[in-house]
């Protein structure tokens, strides 16, 4: 009898290190876009991943169970948003937020973290303003980096989630109307090492002109 009891044991023991081995566990970091946010909190199966997330911020990955894991995004209180993460262990996601805190929207990205080519830096672009309107992006006032882009076009085209290799330097980074030489926002600066993958985002609102909620293009380093 008691070498029953000792194997059943055995064997319950045995199933819940194996079932804990094959859940693993996914990385999962949050962005926020929203502009008429001030601190969220992303909470994963109920309890606080994240707190104070700030506009802007970009978190940290974090490591998350990859066994059906659902997830929350709050301020004050209040969640704002809510859904399952379809996530599987030993990858990388991004949840960016945007739209507003009325109608928050989320898209829930697969990180690709192969590195760039030798010698290169990786860069994308992700459009989440809230307003009509079709973007080129340009590298100084000339260089076309990315063209005809319109808000969350990536949603209907993977491809443009795609990087694209560029040589390595500083270089302002404009924002112009499609097809013309209107020019919206100027990101100053930006040094793009090699070896090195960064997403800019354009986010804001479409009736604010100036200030943080106003458009802007940040750069953010994947």
């Amino acid at each position: 009898m008691r070498k029953s009891i000792y194997s059943l044991l055995l064997a319950v023991l045995t199933l819940s290190a194996c079932k804990k081995s094959s859940e693993g566990t996914a990385n999962v970091r949050v962005i926020n876009l929203v502009p008429n946010s001030t601190s969220l909190d992303f909470n994963v199966n109920g309890s606080l991943q994240v707190g104070s997330i700030g506009y802007g911020v970009a978190t940290a990955y974090q490591g998350i169970g990859s066994n059906s894991p659902s997830f929350t995004i709050g301020q004050s209180g209040t969640i704002l948003f809510s859904s399952a993460l379809g996530v599987s262990a030993n990858s990388f996601y991004t949840l960016y937020l945007y739209d507003s805190t009325t109608s928050m929207k989320v898209s829930f990205l697969q990180d690709d973290r192969t590195a760039p080519p030798s010698g290169k830096a990786n860069i994308r672009f992700l459009h989440f303003y809230k307003g009509n309107v079709i973007v080129d992006i340009r590298q100084g006032t000339s260089t076309n980096m990315f063209t005809n882009r319109s808000a969350t076009d990536h949603f209907n085209n993977s491809s443009l989630l795609g990087y694209t290799a560029f040589d390595p330097g500083t270089f302002n980074v404009t924002v112009y109307v499609a097809g013309t030489s209107v020019q919206l926002f100027q990101f100053p600066n930006f040094t793009a090492e090699a070896g090195k993958s960064y997403t800019f985002v354009l986010r804001g609102f479409s009736n604010v002109t100036s200030g943080p909620q106003a458009l802007q293009l940040i750069p953010i380093t994947d």
